[in-house]
């Protein structure tokens, strides 16, 4: 079959919904398919694409018209009304299936993502990674999202809350809806052993951007009086545009002595978890966080905030603690109740592990390519 994998992604050249369309498309392309991608020109490939690309993946690059910069917005909106749409329509042309990653359920709302699909003859399914909850679609693109809906094979989530996100924004009930999963960054899993150290180690795992991932939120927690009393550190992994922000907190909360900043690591299991003892995830908003799932496959529990699927495959008081928002009042309370529990760590741990491998690995939810082709 001649496949093309579209995402959507304009906000960065890669992050955690990019994991799974190109994973899919090398399973296409061990399986002898043709394989096409359509990414944003943003210069350089990232690293997983240009494997892609060496492995014989045709990569087809469209003009970016999706800037967070104020001065380049009048340029961008030039290139959606020109040539965004035509360039996607291409790229949909003459093929067998198609499957559309979408960053977030909203950009359904864009013209130049919305029309090329309403008018597509190639079948296609759609793939969200996130649907915050406080989002409302624009009433008047309502009709012709719900007809995109309709017309795509399967509408996939990454987590059950999104779907039922969706619903409530459009009022159409999805019964082309379906959950999937993301793949893991680890060639291996099991409950490592646990780190050996009086100190508490916790740490922060994901793209360094307070408006998403919430970071901010852990640090003021931990500058409160009780906390400076206790003995922990957090470690903070990965890398963006907030470093030298969370730096600045670190120092005006009197805490810089008890975080550290390790940058990008790929190997999971080594250089995080065999190092850590919990997982903090006070993200404002998530689809099903792979950072989250990876942690509990080597046998952690975390703390984190009820968005996404995270209370989907994180049980609070059993496998870990949930907070019921991104805020510091809510999460101050998950936070306490789990370092009143410490001692529970350990076995919440390996509980956290025997659930999510159950979820991950036992489930039939679709995980490769031949899962989710048009039989």
């Amino acid at each position: 079959m001649n496949l093309s994998f579209i995402t959507t992604m304009a906000g960065h050249a890669w992050g955690g919904s990019e994991e799974l369309w190109v994973k899919l498309a090398h399973d296409a392309l061990i399986d002898g398919h043709q394989v096409e991608c359509s990414v944003f020109n943003w210069g350089q490939l990232p690293p997983k694409i240009q494997a892609l690309q060496v492995a014989g993946v045709a990569v087809q690059k469209r003009s970016r018209f999706i800037y967070p910069e104020l001065h380049k917005k009048p340029w961008g909106k030039i290139i959606e009304r020109t040539i965004a749409a035509k360039q996607l329509s291409k790229h949909l042309a003459n093929k067998d299936f198609a499957l559309i990653s979408m960053g977030g359920f909203c950009d359904l709302e864009v013209d130049a993502f919305r029309k090329p699909l309403l008018s597509a003859k190639a079948p296609f399914s759609i793939v969200v990674h996130v649907n915050p909850d406080d989002y409302y679609l624009n009433t008047h693109k309502i009709s012709e999202i719900i007809k995109v809906c309709q017309k795509a094979h399967k509408v996939y989530f990454v987590s059950n809350r999104l779907k039922e996100i969706a619903i409530r924004q459009t009022g159409y009930s999805f019964p082309n809806g379906e959950l999937i999963i993301n793949p893991v960054n680890m060639s291996e899993v099991g409950v490592l052993p646990y780190p050996k150290t009086d100190t508490l180690q916790m740490a922060c795992v994901g793209r360094l951007d307070a408006k998403v991932k919430g970071q901010a939120i852990a640090l003021q927690c931990l500058a409160d009086m009780q906390w400076k009393q206790r003995d922990w550190h957090l470690n903070i992994y990965g890398t963006g545009q907030d470093l030298n922000y969370f730096k600045l907190l670190c120092k005006n909360f009197g805490i810089e002595n008890r975080v550290s900043f390790h940058g990008f690591t790929n190997d999971i299991r080594k250089d995080i978890w065999a190092n850590n003892h919990l997982l903090l995830m006070p993200s404002y908003f998530e689809g099903l966080p792979i950072a989250l799932v990876e942690a509990m496959l080597c046998g952690r529990t975390a703390v984190a905030t009820d968005v996404g699927g995270n209370a989907e495959i994180l049980k609070d008081n059993e496998t870990g603690f949930i907070a019921m928002a991104a805020n510091k009042g809510a999460f101050s309370e998950a936070l306490e109740r789990a370092w009143q529990q410490n001692h529970q760590w350990k076995e919440m741990g390996e509980n956290a592990y025997s659930s999510c491998y159950r979820f991950f690995y036992d489930s039939g939810h679709p995980k490769h390519i031949n899962d989710i082709l048009p039989k």
